[in-house]
């Protein structure tokens, strides 16, 4: 029960946007829209504009924008304000890895002085039995495929310059205090997750996933994120999200998949949680928080204290038992159409590919932390009926140059 409390206690989960104030609008594509449907008429709205909203609606909300009143897509707005990328994997002599340092060896003699095992104090050190951390910064390592991102007349060519031009036209952003502690803790469970599951090390494999990833991403609001996605060696078809951006597929769901269409729509599924905040939204002046790692610390001092491992279990616990709410999870499948949609790919990739897994066996783990797939593809359908496709001239579909990289 006390790990339990401290769970709640850290993470606010995702709830009405109208609790939170004003959003600002973090994409090019962010519409104020007649009717709350992508495809419904609108105009564009500007990068870091700030609007109140009024009521929600499914994936929408309808807010106030100089003096009309609209709707917009969650997925483009944020209740973060504009903030600057986040870097992951560096090095960094600045203040903040040197107090991680010295957490570091805080926490080593604390636990030696209370006269804790070698393997506890590699638990308030964030090592051993537990973490992964050195297979989480290969994959923060592995620079990304530019053919998906950085496409001639292609939307992410369009996307980046737009977000350079409001970012260079305002004062340099900080990296905002919310976005490190997500960060931070996502990094702790997903090097969890990597000590549970082997990584696959496999660098052309693991950039063109990544280069998937990023152009979904430059169309979410979720500009303050460096998305990475990884393999993981499993037999079990599922997926996972961490907070802060981490998205891991397992070989098995990868295995099943057809199009690069399917592949978009799985890893927009996985983005859609991070963007829609079902991991939560995290304050940096928490205490406990502030301890988790350090992100920008050298190798062997991040830092994951007692308190913060027990939450950990209480997060882990949900990725792999009792699953998000089944409210999250079909607004994330709705995100996954929007998302994929909107940068050219086919909207059907994600309900084709769950049509796939219908008559697939090996499902158990994917049901026990999902809803039942023929309620999902019913109301993907749904979705799919009211979304534009945007040109998708752009787009070379390179799965099957990767496929055959997976053992059978």
């Amino acid at each position: 029960m006390r790990a339990l409390s401290q769970f709640f206690l850290l993470i606010i989960l995702a709830q009405s946007v109208l609790a939170k104030g004003n959003v600002y609008v973090q994409s090019t594509k962010a519409k104020l829209l007649s009717q709350p449907k992508l495809n419904a008429d609108g105009f564009p709205l500007s990068l870091g504009e700030s609007l109140s909203p009024v009521s929600e609606q499914g994936l929408f909300v309808q807010v106030r924008a100089e003096g009309k009143m609209g709707w917009v897509s969650k997925l483009f707005v944020s209740p973060l304000p504009p903030g600057n990328q986040i870097k992951l994997g560096v090095t960094s002599s600045s203040s903040e890895a040197v107090v991680a340092r010295q957490r570091a060896s805080d926490f080593t003699k604390t636990a030696a002085a209370r006269g804790l095992s070698e393997t506890q104090k590699m638990r308030v050190r964030g090592e051993g039995e537990l973490y992964d951390f050195e297979s989480l910064r290969w994959l923060e390592s592995v620079p990304f495929d530019t053919e998906n991102t950085s496409i001639n007349g292609g939307y992410t060519k369009f996307e980046d310059s737009n977000i350079r031009n409001f970012f260079f036209s305002h004062s340099e952003p900080e990296v905002l205090k919310e976005t490190k502690a997500e960060v931070k803790l996502g990094r702790s469970l997903a090097a969890r997750l990597l000590k549970k599951y082997s990584l696959v090390k496999d660098s052309e494999f693991t950039s063109y996933l990544n280069g998937v990833a990023t152009r979904l991403a430059t169309v979410s609001s979720r500009k303050d994120l460096n998305f990475r996605v990884g393999i993981i060696e499993s037999t079990e078809i599922n997926a996972f999200a961490c907070p802060g951006g981490y998205i891991f597929l397992t070989t098995e769901s990868l295995k099943k998949i057809n199009s690069e269409a399917e592949l978009a729509g799985i890893i927009g599924h996985e983005m859609g949680h991070i963007v829609l905040f079902h991991n939560g939204e995290f304050e940096q002046s928490n205490e406990f928080i502030d301890v988790i790692s350090s992100l920008l610390a050298p190798p062997g001092t991040e830092v994951v204290n007692a308190a913060t491992s027990s939450l950990l279990d209480e997060m882990e616990k949900q990725l792999f038992e009792t699953g998000r709410d089944m409210k999250f999870e079909l607004e994330a499948d709705e995100a996954a159409v929007g998302l994929t949609s909107q940068v050219g790919y086919s909207p059907v990739g994600l309900s084709s590919y769950l049509n796939t897994l219908s008559k697939s066996e090996g499902m158990d783990s994917l049901k026990k932390t999902h809803p039942e797939t023929n309620v999902r593809i019913a109301k993907l359908v749904f979705y799919e009926s009211s979304i534009s496709v945007e040109s998708s001239a752009n787009i070379k579909d390179r799965w099957q140059e990767f496929k055959p990289k997976l053992k059978p």
